[in-house]
């Protein structure tokens, strides 16, 4: 027998440059990394407490003194794979000898069943959904090996016998399975038996590697359900699908912590059961969540600008599609994978970097290593910044007063300016900082924390 299992291998260093100006007693947000969001840049974060108000309320311009530069150096995070798990089995067979029957009893006592009952099986009305976007990519003859494959996890069959000899097309479609049901919890993997004469394949059979029995499955899917409803039961209603994913994306967040030991980190149990996981558990989570609500979304898959595993979402928003990275928007992470960032005060909890984003947008820090092909995103309209009307293409006195104002209306603790470009962004570092005009729009504070996102154009105000 020969076993093969496929592992990613790789090493991180991060450098952070801080740059602490006058006072070091901050509040700085996480480094945006999940399973780890790479540095665009050698990320520069200013950290300036501003001079008290004069007599007459104006402010007072800081005097920067002495400045130190800090270099860190990050231990890396030990790798997440999150491909599937695959064993192979190869059997040769002699000259004169037969392959292996296909209604033979397989070696867990049940009856194998033939490639022509499966297909026999009716999913194509199920299959029609928008939800199963993977199978829709696929073409005829990898459909109908599709079916058989989701008939044989869905239903804990033993021995499946493969419509084709190429075990590349069987991983590629198992893969497909995988990121459009997230339901196939129990599964990490599958078998693989060929059956070889003169080094040639005659035959081929797929066993799903599950990870409990069928029963034990059904109690966790109900426990699962029973936290989805809890969320759903909470969930905007509407048409606004927006306010639904960004609500979702928020509840996940604040209800999971990463971690790199969780158990069932790679499907949705580690999220449901108990609100530990990793960057595909994440993912899944959120496809399940999304799909209650009828919502569309899959699990893609690729590697960060560190060559790091990670798994995130494509979605669709009021007829456009998105991509949303959860792990990213938790700053849990940070905590696990940053002694440095771990003993600082406080980390907001929710980071919108990456909520509804469009391709280029993502590729500025993932590579999409897919098996399928997915559409260009380019629609910005549901951009969180921009929805939220944080997203500034000049300096606009108007616009920072509606955002500082509705920050403070609300009681948030932090106001993020996202500046649409590197010029604009360079004005309005100037504006609110240089010129201390960030007090035109607090109220009544004699001071503030800030930090500056130069990699994101981004500015982060504590309040």
């Amino acid at each position: 027998m020969e076993i093969r299992n496929t592992f990613r291998h790789g090493m991180i260093k991060i450098k952070l440059k801080l740059v602490v100006v006058i006072i070091c007693i901050c509040l700085i947000p996480g480094s945006l990394s999940g399973c780890r969001l790479a540095e665009q840049i050698e990320e520069t974060v200013s950290i300036l407490m501003d001079g008290e108000l004069d007599d007459d309320h104006d402010p007072v311009a800081t005097n920067i003194g002495n400045t130190d530069e800090k270099v860190i150096d990050v231990d890396p995070l030990p790798r997440v794979d999150i491909e599937p798990e695959v064993e192979e089995q190869v059997i040769v067979i002699d000259d004169g000898q037969d392959v292996e029957p296909a209604d033979a009893v397989d070696e867990y006592g049940e009856q194998q069943k033939s490639t022509d009952a499966i297909a026999d099986i009716s999913l194509d009305e199920m299959l029609k959904a928008e939800r199963y976007y993977a199978y829709h990519t696929l073409k005829d003859e990898e459909k109908k090996i599709y079916k058989l494959i989701y008939s044989s996890l869905s239903g804990f069959e033993g021995r499946t016998p493969m419509p084709t000899r190429d075990p590349k097309v069987i991983d590629n479609v198992f893969s497909c399975v995988l990121a459009d049901n997230p339901e196939l919890f129990y599964i990490r993997g599958y078998n693989l038996i060929r059956y070889e004469r003169g080094g040639i394949i005659e035959k081929l059979y797929l066993t799903g590697l599950f990870t409990m029995t069928k029963e034990d499955a059904a109690v966790h899917k109900k426990k699962a359900d029973e936290y989805v409803d809890r969320c759903l039961a909470q969930a905007p209603q509407g048409t606004d699908d927006y306010e639904k994913i960004k609500y979702l994306y928020e509840y996940i967040v604040r209800n999971t912590e990463y971690d790199l030991e969780a158990e069932n980190g790679q499907n949705f149990l580690s999220v449901f059961e108990n609100g530990r996981s990793v960057c595909q558990g994440y993912a899944c989570a959120m496809q399940y969540m999304m799909n209650k609500l009828g919502l569309f979304c899959i699990v893609v898959r690729g590697v960060t600008n560190n060559n790091e595993n990670h798994a995130w979402n494509l979605v669709k928003s009021d007829g456009d599609y998105y991509y949303v990275d959860v792990t990213w928007g938790d700053s849990s992470f940070d905590v696990k994978a940053d002694r440095w960032m771990a003993s600082l005060p406080q980390l907001p909890e929710v980071s919108y970097e990456y909520l509804c984003v469009t391709t280029a947008d993502i590729e500025a820090t993932h590579r999409l290593e897919n098996y399928f092909a997915v559409p260009e995103c380019t629609a910005r309209k549901d951009y969180y910044y921009i929805r939220e009307g944080n997203y500034f293409e000049s300096v606009d006195d108007s616009q920072l007063h509606a955002v500082f104002d509705r920050a403070y209306d609300r009681g948030d603790p932090i106001v993020t300016i996202k500046c649409s470009n590197p010029a604009v962004y360079s004005e309005m570092t100037q504006y609110l900082t240089g010129e201390s005009r960030v007090f035109d729009y607090l109220r009544g504070s004699k001071n503030v924390n800030y930090v500056t996102l130069d990699g994101f154009n981004e500015m982060i105000f504590y309040l």
